[in-house]
């Protein structure tokens, strides 16, 4: 099938269904029930994986195979697609084999098509066009790939919508598109003579088009970006959306638009977690869909299915060709580290897809960075840093704490070269400062992009102060950052030539490389400290303190976030905030679930994981400072440790009265027992109480006085009782 860049592709029911009823099980003439099924970002995982429990989490796509089949033989209106990152960054069994297993295996599940995603281009533009014409030792591309706003690609290499044709005879358009941000998610010259223009756009203009002339009668966007940023934006000819790339699962069942109208929008979340599903009725009569369903199919009711034999076949000889060098042991005693993890409202947990929150896995990885990788001088370098979305998995050592190769090649797939930029203090900060995204869907799909830093640093910020600002307190090897000093930072070269939108780390001119991949230094790491184990001492704290000075003897409202990580075992339940000698603890909000998770308005997946709100008494010693502004100097502790010290330089300004308060004099007789209380049963003044030793005294005196002839002049004194 010839593909041309602005015509349509057209795939038959025989093609893509293997059936040929043309009413669907439960359809009438002229209502039609369409099953749209998707998968996106499957990464190269094709194989079957069981949680801790036996539970099965990703089906594998022997299990996904089968269950189209017998989708489709139910519903014979039922088609299957994909939404990009296919292959890239993916585990040992098909990384290690350049990713054959996997097109071999997705080929078997006759889809109609694919939009392309950023892992497309991993290893650039010249092996993605290899994929697709079976040259150079991949596996032949047997399904188009879509693109529509990509430009610089000859026909036959991307297209722009496909137009599938049901078993019932309504036709449905597949528009693929992708965000404007590829280039920032690549390494430079990955997308070199690519353009990627605005995907709203082009979808809306083709949608149209493809309404207009009569092509389709359904239309559907399968656009590789977040699905819940982007079902709003969906213009009045599209029924319905498909998203991807955040792997977040996502379901919005016939839910308005900006523009008016109803739809649904769904994403499979990634790997084989689930399978999606976009159910669309379509009124025959009316000639528009009445109503539409975001169905989501877990892995494990997915794998009851069984497998199919063929992509089986495809699968167990990947494992086999790649099993010998992956189970070699790495490093032995071990503790987990983790990724940052997403909780939705429903309390689905999504493994490492929060990738703005600091990870024990991720400072570890930084930890190595900065242990391996040496400059030109053979210096290690200042600081190590890595990127969140460079490391794919969790690392899980077996019950005797062993890391294998197949292991740590699935947490660092990409091979990415190894080097280090030179910049200044204030280039660094201004690296910090660029963990926070703008313009999201055009440059940035995520609120926040967290680096992983090396332990000898630590920082606090401001989540309230603005964009490029909130950077409060930068420490380095226990020393303030020095803004006009030069640092190393080393890292991996994907990261430190801008990549992820950090164009601070290039200001001092191009990275020097090393000549070592990421996945070799990191082993090393970890084959020279066995037994590793996290910690809860986070690196980065967010405090937001009161504005102006405060009355002395008044209470400091002081709000913290990201005091813990996402894994329950380094959560902190408590936080004590010391403002000079005075201190209060509160309790923490562990909370993991953020309802503007992928807005600027983000929270938990802004580093701000561990949120609490602390009220300290401000009591400053004023003495010699009458009307001044004095700062009481802030510390916070956690469970785990003292996250902000003194030294950081954070306080809270008090203003000190105008006048100083006299102390009170001090007593005569330091000694004697104050008065007490007047007696309420003797209104209108004190009850004396003499004792008998009081009378003896006074007698002694008087009689001495007496004796020495000096008359009775004594007094007694009376105590109060």
């Amino acid at each position: 099938m010839k593909i041309t860049k602005r015509a349509v592709f057209a795939a038959t029911a025989a093609l893509s269904l293997l059936v040929t009823p043309t009413v669907a099980m439960g359809d009438t003439a002229d209502e039609v029930t369409l099953d749209l099924y998707n998968l996106t970002d499957v990464h190269g995982h094709i194989e079957k994986k069981l949680d801790k429990k036996g539970k099965v989490k990703e089906a594998g796509l022997a299990a996904m195979g089968c269950y189209l089949k017998e989708a489709r033989a139910t519903n014979p209106n039922s088609s299957f697609t994909l939404l990009g990152d296919n292959i890239g960054a993916s585990p040992y069994t098909s990384g290690s084999l350049d990713d054959n297993p996997t097109i071999a295996a997705l080929n078997k599940l006759s889809p109609l098509a694919s939009t392309v995603g950023n892992h497309e281009f991993d290893l650039g533009v010249e092996v993605f066009k290899n994929r697709i014409d079976g040259a150079n030792g991949f596996t032949k591309v047997e399904f188009p790939y879509l693109g529509a706003n990509v430009e610089g690609l000859e026909d036959k290499y991307m297209g722009d919508y496909v137009v599938w044709e049901s078993a019932s005879g309504v036709k449905v358009a597949f528009i693929g598109a992708i965000a404007e941000d590829v280039p920032y998610k690549l390494s430079p010259g990955a997308v070199a003579g690519l353009t990627f223009t605005d995907p709203h756009a082009k979808i809306a203009e083709l949608a149209k088009k493809i309404k207009d002339e009569g092509e389709a009668d359904v239309v559907i966007a399968m656009f590789d970006d977040d699905a819940q940023n982007n079902y709003p934006l969906m213009p009045e000819h599209v029924d319905g959306l498909m998203g991807g790339d955040t792997h977040v699962p996502y379901q919005f069942s016939w839910v308005d638009t900006n523009a008016g109208h109803k739809i649904s929008a769904i994403s499979s979340g990634s790997y084989t977690d689930n399978l999606a599903n976009l159910r669309i009725t379509y009124d025959k009569n009316t000639g528009k869909v009445t109503k539409s369903e975001a169905i989501l199919i877990p892995a494990a009711e997915v794998a009851q299915c069984g497998e199919d034999e063929d992509i089986k076949a495809i699968v167990d000889k990947a494992v086999a060709d790649s099993e010998v060098a992956g189970e070699k042991v790495i490093s032995t005693g071990l503790k987990p580290f983790y990724r940052g993890v997403f909780e939705n409202d429903k309390g689905e947990i999504t493994p490492g897809s929060n990738r703005g929150i600091e990870s024990t896995l991720g400072n570890m990885a930084a930890d190595a960075m900065k242990a391996t990788i040496k400059t030109d001088e053979g210096e290690p370098v200042d600081i190590g840093i890595i990127n969140a979305g460079g490391l794919r998995t969790d690392l899980l050592p077996n019950e005797q704490g062993e890391v294998t190769y197949a292991q740590t090649f699935a947490v660092m797939p990409f091979s990415n070269q190894l080097g280090y930029v030179t910049i200044t203090g204030a280039d660094f900060k201004e690296a910090l400062e660029q963990q926070w995204k703008t313009n999201l869907s055009s440059q940035n799909s995520r609120p926040l992009l967290k680096l992983g830093i090396s332990s000898n640093v630590s920082y606090t910020y401001d989540p309230s102060l603005p964009f490029g600002e909130r950077i409060t307190s930068v420490f380095v090897d226990g020393a303030p950052l020095d803004l006009e000093k030069n640092y190393t930072i080393g890292s991996v070269t994907f990261l430190l030539a801008g990549g992820d939108s950090f164009p601070a780390l290039t200001a001092g001119g191009d990275y020097k490389i090393t000549d070592e991949l990421d996945r070799e230094r990191f082993n090393d790491y970890l084959r020279d400290n066995h037994g590793l184990e996290p910690t809860g001492v986070k690196h980065a704290i967010g405090v937001t303190l009161p504005e102006g000075a405060l009355e002395n003897g008044s209470v400091a409202e002081v709000k913290l976030r990201g005091l813990s990580f996402s894994e329950p075992a380094f959560q902190t339940e408590n936080v004590t905030v010391t403002l000079g000698d005075e201190g209060a603890t509160a309790a923490v909000d562990n909370s993991l679930v953020d309802p503007n998770a992928s807005n600027e308005n983000a929270i938990i997946t802004a580093d701000g994981a561990g949120q609490a709100t602390v009220l300290v008494p401000v009591n400053a010693d004023c003495t010699g400072n009458a009307g001044n502004v004095i700062a009481l100097p802030l510390t916070v502790d956690t469970d785990f440790a003292r996250v902000v010290t003194e030294d950081q330089g954070l306080s809270v300004s008090v203003q000190c009265p105008a006048e100083e308060t006299p102390a009170p004099p001090a007593p005569s007789q330091p000694t004697e027992k104050p008065a007490k209380p007047a007696d309420p049963a003797q209104p209108g003044g004190d009850k004396l109480a003499v004792t008998g030793a009081d009378v003896t005294n006074a007698l002694l005196v008087a009689a001495t006085m007496l004796l020495l002839g000096g008359g009775l002049v004594a007094s007694v004194r009376y105590r109060m009782r």
